[in-house]
């Protein structure tokens, strides 16, 4: 009998499904990864070949189980977690009757105002958490109602991937939660349920939906096709996760007031724990159901921090690349380590790191990045500095927001993701958000997170506080350096102050007209 009792979480991604197994203590056992594409059929439409995502779900899963190399008895659940906003449409044996559209599907843009001719934008985010938006699930439910009304009507269940891969995997039971539904632009926030005032404005009703239960149920167990298909042993305990973004806060322990965590990857998203909407004083930010039940969360975001490194990189980091392969380590680690040769402040040069889109608190879809005064004095060294120091200054436009928009605040702050993994680049975002910080060892938050969920779940732990407790583990603590403090808070102000002055002179605007003009 194996002592290790191991704990599979499942993160089926937009571009990837990534699987890792879990020991009782949060130590990775197993881990498998694979691809799969997006297709555009016209411009701004985003879909996904469901069978695609199913394929790479198995794929993944064989890999890490094959890695992991336990005996079957070992596996004590499955958790899982999926792409908000992205749905469904299938029959009546809930098979796929057309593409899943993606979350960042944009062919329903003219329903955002058809939306505020029933509803105003203030009224709808106070009731749904969400700003109207014509990127939620709730507009092109309403798209496809006016533009495929076959397609529509035949449909007998509009479904989250969360469900449906479940469904695939052996669950018996037919149920959706609120952390899976943030996206969509269909929730009622108070309740935690479908709002019936949006769902009207959608043309759906509720029996085409999945009805809406809590995260971490048990829905069921592997069945034997889904075994064979997956590797993952047959009975294992199915158990409903949670959105991405959620389990990422469960995966970095985001589960009591006052802690919240910030993904710092490819785009940066944060998200902190709410026991109350009474506790949101402002309107910066959007809500939702947490993956802890019957909790809320919070979130924002800058959707490009990643990004920007990896624009260097492919574009500008020749020399970087050279000396990573030369020393064996990895280019961003290189790419740090020359930045901090430049001093804090990179000699008066800055960078604005909205490469697509300023999101938290400005939601400027207009917005574009660039270094803001570059002279003749300035080096590589401070070019990549600027970088660097501008993605933590737009981390610190949400962490203000959350503080301003949260009734006590953030007091807990951790970080997690791939740009946490140097530890130059983790005292930069301290010093420069102004708070302490905390990383986390395990990077991957939301497979950990799905994980944990899964682990609560199937009844291996008592309780959400005592899964986290004993899976989540804090790696390093950051303190940010007071000898720095009033200049990053200068250059945080001149920082936003640059922004706001070209947007509010309608500059990116009218850069945008003309690129879109002639380009």
């Amino acid at each position: 009998m194996s002592s290790i009792q191991a704990f599979v979480g499942i993160d089926a991604g937009t571009t990837g499904c990534t699987v890792m197994i879990f020991d009782q203590h949060g130590n990775r056992l197993g881990e498998g990864y694979q691809e799969y594409p997006c297709t555009s059929p016209r411009a701004g439409w985003i879909e996904q070949d469901v069978d695609d995502v199913w394929r790479g779900i198995c794929a993944a899963s064989k890999q890490a189980v094959a890695a992991a190399n336990l005996p079957p008895e070992a596996y004590k659940s499955v958790g899982f977690s999926s792409q908000r906003g992205t749905f469904i449409l299938l029959d009546e044996e809930k098979n796929p009757l057309a593409p899943s559209l993606v979350w960042n599907d944009g062919r329903a843009l003219k329903y955002q105002e058809i939306f505020a001719e029933t509803i105003s934008a203030e009224d709808y985010q106070t009731h749904t958490g969400m700003q109207l938006s014509p990127l939620w699930s709730a507009a092109k439910f309403a798209w496809l109602r006016d533009n495929e009304p076959e397609l529509f009507n035949k449909t007998r269940w509009f479904a989250n991937g969360q469900e449906y891969f479940l469904f695939k995997m052996g669950a018996d039971e037919w149920v959706t939660d609120p952390a899976s539904l943030t996206l969509n632009g269909m929730l009622d926030i108070e309740k935690l349920d479908w709002s019936d005032q949006i769902l009207e404005l959608c043309g759906v009703t509720r029996d085409k939906l999945p009805p809406v239960g809590i995260p971490t149920g048990q829905a069921g167990v592997v069945s034997a096709a889904a075994a064979f298909a997956t590797g993952i042993p047959e009975g294992t305990p199915l158990c409903r996760g949670a959105g991405d973004q959620q389990c990422a806060a469960m995966g970095a322990g985001v589960v009591e007031q006052g802690q919240a965590e910030f993904t710092v990857g490819t785009a940066g998203v944060m998200v902190a724990h709410l026991d109350s909407l009474d506790r949101v004083q402002g309107r910066n930010l959007w809500w939702g159901g947490h993956a802890v039940p019957g909790a809320w969360d919070i979130e924002g975001g800058a959707f490009s921090l990643g990004a920007n490194l990896k624009w260097w990189r492919d574009n500008m980091g020749l020399e970087e690349q050279v000396e990573a392969d030369k020393t064996g380590r990895s280019v961003y680690a290189v790419m740090v380590e020359k930045a901090l040769t430049s001093p804090p402040g990179a000699n008066g040069l800055m960078f604005h790191s909205f490469l697509v889109s300023q999101v938290t608190p400005y939601y400027d879809a207009a917005s574009r990045g660039g270094w803001i005064g570059l002279g003749l004095n300035h080096t590589r060294a401070d070019m990549l500095r600027a970088l660097l120091e501008g993605c933590a200054h737009e981390m610190r436009m949400v962490v203000d927001a959350f503080n301003s928009d949260i009734k006590g605040g953030i007091t807990d702050l951790r970080l997690t993701g791939g740009g946490t993994k140097s530890d130059g680049f983790a005292q930069i975002m301290t010093d420069i958000i102004g708070q302490p910080t905390k990383v986390t060892k395990e990077r991957e938050c939301t497979v950990l997170g799905a994980a944990i969920l899964g682990a609560f779940g199937s009844g291996s732990f008592s309780s959400i506080d005592e899964a986290v407790g004993a899976m989540v583990n804090v790696e390093s603590e950051f303190t940010p350096n007071e000898k720095t403090r009033a200049l990053y808070d200068e250059a945080n102000k001149v920082y936003r102050g640059l922004y706001e002055a070209i947007a509010n002179a309608g500059q990116y605007q009218a850069l945008s007209d003309f690129s879109t003009r002639n380009f």
